[in-house]
């Protein structure tokens, strides 16, 4: 179960960026985009995907309170009338519906934008935070929601649906202050729901917990985004009138690192969140995977700290080595694909890093 609510969040993720990008762009004007072209049925079925893949945290919910014996009867109508995931749920699946009307007739852009921004809402709504702190919860969560899908949806469309280069000077006129700012509500927001879940003084100690390793991931991935995002952004510009350029090669790899970081946010939402981490401890146990590195048995109270040692000292110098390596590969012309795959290594290195140099 929890793999198949991870994979649902997942491509929620996504499809919201394919649909919330499309609606975006239909108000850019042509002279201040690339050529962008995606299928009707791409949208259409990203709409119906939306509404099979947000029944995955109620069927969570269903399956955690059954009896074992009747799991769509009395539970889960008791849950889709109940509590905030189930009444979200029937939300988005009713404006959904309108949503999937409205692009099949091609209708008002702006009622496009309306249905979208009413089921973003809805996800805001079924959150967790929003569950812990309703009005604070549901507008923080939100905003973070829309500020990653706008972002990360004009991003999609640009990389995959673009059929040329063209106008890219004067699409980066608008979109790199744009990305800054979505960044800057990402980042920001971010930390603010991160407060609703994790003290911030318990950081570390929440990485004795499966949430927390999954909560470190998420984070150290930000930085080869960032990465990618200033070579996008910024960089780019100089090389963009080069015939001979791939633009939208590193676009891609881009969106590789942003699918890497919804991967470790969906499998978030299917773990339980280190409010007390000693009571979580004692009631599921720590992380095996952090014991097994670690080899050693957490006990509570749990009080881990970090100590650097070698090993973990030259695992995180490799990882920065390989932050380097994106950019070198920028300016020296190699594949983008190479640098996706060293901004994976990062990942990995600075995490193994910081893994073993816990005591």
């Amino acid at each position: 179960m929890p793999f198949i609510v991870s994979l649902s969040e997942f491509f929620n993720y996504i499809l919201y960026s394919i649909l919330v990008g499309h609606v975006v762009l239909s108000f850019v004007p042509d002279e201040k985009k690339p050529k962008i072209i995606i299928p009707k049925p791409i949208l259409l079925l990203s709409v119906l995907g939306v509404i099979v893949f947000s029944f995955g945290p109620v069927l969570q919910v269903i399956f955690y309170f059954s009896d074992g014996n009747n799991y769509f009867n009395q539970t889960s109508w008791s849950i889709l009338t109940d509590f905030q995931v189930g009444k979200a749920w029937i939300f988005i699946g009713w404006v959904a519906t309108f949503l999937w009307m409205t692009l099949y007739v091609e209708g008002s852009k702006y009622l496009q934008a309306f249905w979208l921004f009413l089921m973003i809402l809805a996800v805001g709504y079924a959150s967790h935070v929003a569950s812990l702190s309703f009005w604070t919860g549901l507008f923080s969560h939100s905003i973070h929601f829309l500020a990653v899908v706008l972002w990360t949806g004009i991003l999609i469309h640009v990389a995959w649906f673009a059929k040329n280069s063209n106008n890219w000077t004067s699409f980066l006129k608008w979109f790199t202050p744009f990305a800054v700012g979505c960044m800057v509500i990402i980042l920001t927001s971010g930390f603010f729901v991160m407060l609703f879940v994790v003290d911030i003084s318990d950081y570390i100690n929440s990485w004795a917990l499966p949430y927390g390793q999954m909560l470190l991931l998420k984070h150290i991935s930000i930085i080869p985004l960032l990465a990618f995002a200033l070579i996008n952004g910024f960089l780019l510009r100089r090389l963009s009138a080069q015939p001979d350029f791939n633009i939208r090669a590193w676009l891609k790899a881009e969106t590789i690192i942003i699918a890497v970081i919804f991967f470790f946010t969906s499998i978030l939402g299917t773990l339980s969140p280190p409010h007390d981490i000693d009571f979580t401890v004692k009631s599921e146990g720590a992380s095996k995977w952090l014991e097994y590195l670690t080899s050693k048995t957490i006990i509570t109270p749990v009080n881990l700290k970090l100590m650097f040692s070698i090993e973990g000292f030259f695992l995180i110098l490799f990882g920065f080595m390989f932050l380097i390596m994106i950019f070198l590969s920028f300016y020296k012309k190699v594949k983008p694909y190479f640098a996706a795959v060293c901004g994976l290594l990062f990942i990995v290195s600075v995490y193994f890093g910081l893994v073993i140099s816990i005591k």
